[in-house]
Formats: structure tokens, C-alpha cells, sequence
């Protein structure tokens, strides 16, 4: 059978499941579904994650055509990603088709996989289905590039994945790549695989994605990845996934901030602490996920002792962990990444009551010697290394200690406590442990008490502000795709130490007028709309303000957070050799707009006095703002391609204050940039009542608002004072 006559089959089959999936959902029902409207709101509703978090750890495998070349082409070993090696090596089509032909792992067993997951402690399995080359491990109408039509192996190696995950009662999910080298409608190919998704394209993704879907029992969880949605496509697919399978919970690979989850990027660890459902992923190798020739022969313990680290970190921080292993080309494991899982499992077995199940770190404070995890009235503590003095001490914590033991051997050391500091002397766990960690089971006669983080006062008399610096806050990752993904802040709370009621004087700017936003206590739900009435200037009243010109770069490909002018330079000049002009805010911008670009803007404020002042910015997909060298905001819009307005209040010095300002372009829409001084910005301010004995203040996003958006209130606080 020819390429030609393949192409045509599967040009003439997109076409045919494009129109059944089109009859599913007709153009009425689209438009029976506003931005906003119930349905789309109940699709934006995340799913219940608590099952997932106890369950902790999952194993990852990365299995596919690609990994018959085991990162070798023509005699030489690649330096990429194994599962990248079409793109990255050049390889013509017709010759990844005839090595995709010979795909054909005779030692390829699905139990296996089960068996190392199993003894390893693994609760869930999750199988590349289709990885950016195209070819599915399972039958598909789509293509015939996949494992049954295509190859001598002649099976559905999702199927057997799936029926031995059910069998051994595992979760089963599936990882799935929204970018397809070997589709016509998606060329052209780019090795960063980070390209929007034409509609023919996205037809097939939703296609294939049902197939998998219906045809092959429970899906715990859908890992999307690579390819650049848009808000359209993302909730089309949301809704497909959600109504074939209600339970089946979506990475945020999905794309414009409606994944379950944020799955990280491999051997990559969040900025922060998130406060969100999320999951590190992690390969024992750096820079491949399938099996590649140079990884053979590497010490395999030493990788077990930082994995197992690098795992505990994770949990301890509230997070899930998923390892990732590349059959070779005869579907075996290398014996270097089984002796790795191994290793881990053999130690995961013998602490596994302080990972399974947990919560993280109760305490205020880390240690570099020690990380934390909680479950009921016991405490677990991973030793990395002992402390000069051969003492643990933990601090804060009211609880009386039961007992203490190893895990493993059961070992007894002898503790004391101190007030609210608890001393445990350290002795020798007396177990051989390949791991060179060691856990301690820190029983108390009572579970933990939720401890307080940075407690604030507020006696009769005092007036005490609440605001975005004072805060503890809750934390995600926004992101429209990989490329755009940024840290956010999605909620705040204060904790309150007071004896009667509060009245508080909420503040915020214009821009937020009429917004609806969660306030929580310890007793009490409010659901709170800003309606303000004006109060003082944003601005000082007497002082002068002025604006200078501002001058624009050209356009600079990539993502929002690559950063290509130094924003800590001496002077506006330091652009990567490019020059910056003087722009006309009163006439069309000079430049074509670019999909994933971005420009610079540069101005100069001059302030008689140190003070605040409001300006109105019109941008694109994505705004990053520096003043006097500190940035001051990362934004993304929530609505790709339309104009995003933000009010940017800035806190100016005494003299000249300079501004850079970043206008990210994802989809190459007409430039909105614009920038309005608005010397008659007035701040809004409105009354609101707490009960007593609130405990805390949390303020958090509308549940109608996409969970991993930033809640964008840098500039609001709150005044309280106690009523008594």
C-alpha cells in the first residue's frame, strides 16, 4: 500500500469523524452556550481530587514507534529526547514510515509493567497513547499509523495496557499529545512542538481522544500535552472528556486553564508551593523520556538515592510524584532503569505509611536536614542528614509526644520536650538502608492542631491592614499552554487573633467594581460583590506627575516569561542590539503582529513627590510590567486574542521612575497596546462586617472563575478595626 493511498484514506477519514463529531455538537448547541452560561460553568467545575492525592505515586511509561531507533539514527546517538528523534535528526518522512513499519517488540508484556508497579508501590500506570510523531499504540479509524494496521506487531497495545491495569486493579490513564508530525493538517513539523492547533487537527485530537475514551474501560486520567489550544478547542475538549468519562480527571495540558491539575513539565520542580491539585513528573534521565542507548551503564543507585529524595520533597510539599521509564526496542526494560525502580520500591515498601495517604508539612518552617509529612496524630520525618548536634527539634507544635520509632526496624530513640519544642536524640535506626534515608513515626496522644501561619492581632483600639504583602497565599500555575504558563496567586487569607467582632474598610481599584469574590472565616461563608463608592485619589492631590514619550522595540519571538531586553540595565539602550523608536500613540503600530512574540515598551515617569498613580493599559495575551528594575506584574488574559485592559498602580519615587513594559502577542492579533495616565483615579471603598472569633480571613476567586487564573489584587487590602 503506497503513501499516497494512505494519505488519501486518512484525509477522507478526518474528514468523515470531523462531520460525526460535528453532528454532536451542531453550531445551535454552541450558541446555546455563551461565555458565562451554566453549562459552561459546570464544565469549568474541577473534579474531586482527594482519592488521587492520597494515592501519591504513579508510574509513567513512554512507549512507542520512536523507540524501535533507541536514540540512534544512521550509526550515531542523538543528543535529544529519544521520542523526539524524527524532528530533531531530520528524518524524512518515507524513512520513519519504513522504520515505524519494522515496530515490532517481541518481548513487549504488558503484566510486566504491572508486576514493577505493583512491587514498587505504584497506584496508577499512565501509557503514552500517541506521542508527536503521530503513531498510536491502539486502533484507530483515524490513521492506520498505529500499532494494529501498521506494523508486524499487529496489536492494540493500549487495550492489553488497559485490561492488565483493570485485572490488577490499577488506575489506568492515558497520555496524549494535541501536536501530530505525521498529520498533514498539522505541518508544519517544529521540534518545539508548541504550535497552535489547526481545526482539521483538532478534529483528529477529539476523534482519537473518544476512541480511547469509550473503547477502553475506566480512564483515570487524561495527560495532555504540546500544542496550543484555543479557549474553544480547550472547552470542546474538556467537555468531551467529561462526558464520556465523568470521573476522569485532565492535566492542565488541556491548555487556558482548565485542566484538574497541574502536571509539571518533566524533571522540572514549580517555583512555589502550590496549593492546587499537582503532580511532579520526573524520568530517571534528564533529557529523554523513551529509552535511549546512552543511558545504559549509569549507577543506578546513586539515580534511586535522588529520586527518593527528590519524591519526598515533593510530598512533603502537598504534592503527587510520577517516575517515568522507556522500554527498549523489543519492549524490555534496560537494566540500568529497572535496578533504579527497584531500588526505590524496595524503600517505598518499607516507609510506606509516610507516604501513602499523608499530608504535608504541618509546621511553619522547613529544615535542609529533614522534610515532614502528617497523618492523624503522627508525624513522619525523612531524615536526609543528621544534625552536628545529633538532635531533632521541632518547634511549634502543643501536642504531647507518645512515642517514637523507625519505621522499619522499629527502633526506639529517646525525646523530651521543652515548652512547645520537641527534642528527639538521634541514634542509629540500626537497618541496612541502600537509601541513606531513614524515617522516624512521631506518634502524639492527639492529631495535630492546624497551626497558625504569621498570626495577626487585633485588640480593641488597633487598626490593623490587611493586604497583598501581609497575606498567605494560595498558589497555582495560569497558563493558556506550555508555553505561556506563568505562577499564580489564587487566593489570600489572613490569620486573626481576636476576641470580638471586626468591622472592616475594604479598598480597591475601579478596574474591580462589581467583581464577586469568596470571604471566608472559621464560621462563615460571604460572598462578597465590590461595590465601592469613590473615595480619596489614587494619585497625591497637589503633587505633579509627568509622563514621558514611550519607544517600542520590534518584535522578539517566544514565550511570555522569556525575558530578551535586560530590564536591570543602566539605560533604555541595552536591547539585545536591537534600537528602540519613538512611538505615536495616536497612530497604527509599526510593526506586524507575530504569533508568540512579544514587545517592549519604555517610558519615564517623573514624580515631584514619592506617590502613587494610576495608568490604564491596553495589551495583548499577556502583560509584564517592571518599575525601577522590580517587576511588578505578571498577567495573562483569561481571553486569547481579545483586547486585556489592566489598572496599573504604580508606587513612584521622588524623581525619575522607569517603566518597561512587556506586550505578549500568542495568536499574531492587531496590536492593542495603549497606555492611559489616569491622573482622576479614585480608590473604591466599601464597609463589611466580621463575626467574631473569625480565625482567619481567606478571600478567594468566585467558584464561576477557572481555578488556576490569578485572582489580580495586588492593590486591594483591607482596613480592620475591632468593634469592642
Amino acid at each position: 500500500m503506497t503513501y499516497k493511498y494512505l494519505k488519501t484514506i486518512k484525509l477522507y477519514t478526518t474528514i468523515l469523524i470531523a462531520g460525526l463529531i460535528s453532528l454532536n455538537c451542531s453550531q445551535k448547541e454552541q450558541n446555546q452556550t455563551p461565555k458565562g452560561s451554566k453549562t459552561q460553568i459546570d464544565l469549568r467545575q474541577l473534579a474531586d481530587v482527594s482519592e488521587w492525592q492520597d494515592d501519591k505515586l504513579t508510574l509513567f511509561v513512554h512507549f512507542g514507534s520512536y523507540s524501535r531507533l533507541e536514540g540512534e539514527w544512521q550509526g550515531q546517538l542523538t543528543d535529544g529526547p529519544a521520542e523526539e528523534i524524527w524532528a530533531r535528526s531530520g528524518i524524512f518522512l518515507n524513512q520513519y514510515e519504513r522504520m515505524a513499519r519494522e515496530f515490532d517488540p517481541k518481548n513487549w508484556d504488558a503484566q510486566k509493567i504491572i508486576n514493577l508497579a505493583r512491587d514498587t508501590g505504584y497506584k496508577t500506570i499512565i501509557f503514552s497513547a500517541k506521542h508527536h510523531d503521530g503513531f498510536c499504540l491502539f486502533e484507530t479509524e483515524t490513521t492506520k499509523f498505529n500499532s494494529v494496521d501498521f506494523t508486524p506487531l499487529n496489536q492494540d497495545i493500549i487495550a492489553e495496557m488497559a485490561d492488565a491495569c483493570q485485572k490488577a486493579n490499577m488506575n489506568f490513564g492515558i497520555s496524549f499529545s494535541l501536536t501530530d508530525w505525521h498529520l498533514p493538517s498539522a505541518y508544519p513539523m517544529s521540534e518545539k512542538h508548541n504550535t497552535p492547533v489547526s481545526p482539521e487537527h483538532h478534529q483528529t485530537n477529539l476523534a482519537q481522544l473518544k476512541e480511547l475514551l469509550v473503547n477502553y474501560g475506566s480512564v483515570s486520567e487524561v495527560y495532555l500535552h504540546s500544542g496550543i489550544n484555543s479557549p474553544e478547542q480547550s472547552l470542546e475538549l474538556r467537555k468531551l472528556i467529561k462526558e464520556t468519562q465523568p470521573k476522569c480527571l485532565i492535566s492542565n495540558g488541556i491548555g487556558n486553564n482548565l485542566g484538574d491539575f497541574i502536571a509539571t513539565e518533566f524533571n522540572q520542580s514549580p517555583e512555589f508551593s502550590l496549593s492546587t491539585p499537582w503532580i511532579q513528573r520526573s524520568s530517571a534521565f534528564e533529557n529523554t523520556l523513551a529509552y535511549h542507548k546512552r543511558t545504559d551503564n549509569q549507577d543506578a543507585l546513586s539515580i534511586a538515592r535522588e529520586k527518593v529524595r527528590e519524591m519526598i520533597q515533593v510530598i512533603s510539599k502537598g504534592g503527587n510524584y510520577a517516575f517515568n521509564i522507556g522500554p527498549r526496542a523489543d519492549g524490555s526494560f534496560s537494566q540500568t532503569e529497572e535496578e533504579i525502580i527497584k531500588h526505590m520500591g524496595r524503600w517505598i515498601k518499607v516507609n510506606r505509611k509516610a507516604i501513602f495517604g499523608i499530608h504535608p508539612n504541618p509546621l511553619n518552617s522547613s529544615n535542609p536536614n529533614w522534610d515532614l509529612t502528617t497523618k492523624d496524630n503522627k508525624l513522619y520525618i525523612f531524615v536526609h542528614s543528621v544534625p552536628a548536634n545529633e538532635t531533632i527539634r521541632l518547634s511549634g507544635i502543643e501536642n504531647t509526644i507518645e512515642s517514637v520509632q523507625f519505621l522499619g526496624s522499629g527502633i526506639k530513640p529517646d525525646f523530651r520536650q521543652m515548652g512547645q519544642t520537641h527534642i528527639i536524640e538521634w541514634t542509629s535506626p540500626a537497618m541496612a538502608d541502600p537509601m541513606q534515608l531513614p524515617v522516624l513515626e512521631v506518634t502524639f496522644k492527639n492529631p495535630l492542631k492546624n497551626l497558625l501561619r504569621n498570626p495577626i492581632s487585633v485588640n480593641p483600639g488597633d487598626t490593623i491592614l490587611l493586604n497583598y504583602e501581609n497575606a498567605t497565599k494560595f498558589r497555582s500555575i495560569s497558563g493558556m499552554d506550555q508555553a505561556a504558563n506563568i505562577p499564580s496567586v489564587i487566593g489570600l487569607k489572613w490569620n486573626i487573633v481576636s476576641d470580638g467582632n471586626l468591622h472592616g474598610q475594604i479598598q480597591f481599584k475601579p478596574e474591580h467594581q462589581g467583581r464577586n469574590l469568596i470571604l471566608r472565616t472559621a464560621n462563615d461563608t460571604i460572598r462578597l460583590t465590590l461595590k465601592g463608592k469613590e473615595d480619596n485619589l489614587i494619585r497625591s492631590e497637589n503633587d505633579t506627575i509627568e509622563t514621558g514619550k514611550i519607544f517600542l522595540t520590534p518584535a522578539f519571538y517566544g514565550c511570555l516569561q522569556k525575558v530578551h531586553i535586560n530590564p536591570n540595565g543602566s539605560n533604555r539602550l541595552q536591547v539585545s542590539n536591537s534600537p528602540w523608536m519613538s512611538i505615536n500613540p495616536d497612530k497604527k503600530a509599526p510593526y506586524s503582529p507575530l504569533p508568540l512574540s512579544s514587545t517592549y515598551h519604555y517610558l519615564e515617569v517623573e514624580s515631584e513627590n514619592p506617590q502613587q498613580f494610576c495608568y490604564q493599559i491596553s495589551a495583548n495575551d499577556g502583560l509584564q510590567v517592571w518599575l525601577n528594575k522590580k517587576q511588578i506584574m505578571l498577567a495573562l488574559n483569561p481571553s486569547p486574542g481579545d483586547l486585556m485592559t489592566k489598572e496599573l498602580v504604580l508606587d513612584l519615587k521622588k524623581g525619575k521612575n522607569t517603566v518597561i513594559i512587556k506586550n505578549y502577542n500568542r495568536l499574531g492579533s492587531p496590536d492593542y497596546f495603549k497606555l492611559t495616565p489616569l491622573p482622576d483615579a479614585k480608590w473604591l471603598k466599601q464597609s463589611i462586617d466580621i463575626p467574631a472569633d473569625a480565625k482567619f480571613i481567606k478571600l478567594g476567586k468566585d467558584t464561576g472563575e477557572l481555578l488556576h487564573s490569578d485572582i489580580g489584587l495586588t492593590d486591594f487590602s483591607i482596613t480592620l478595626t475591632s468593634k469592642n
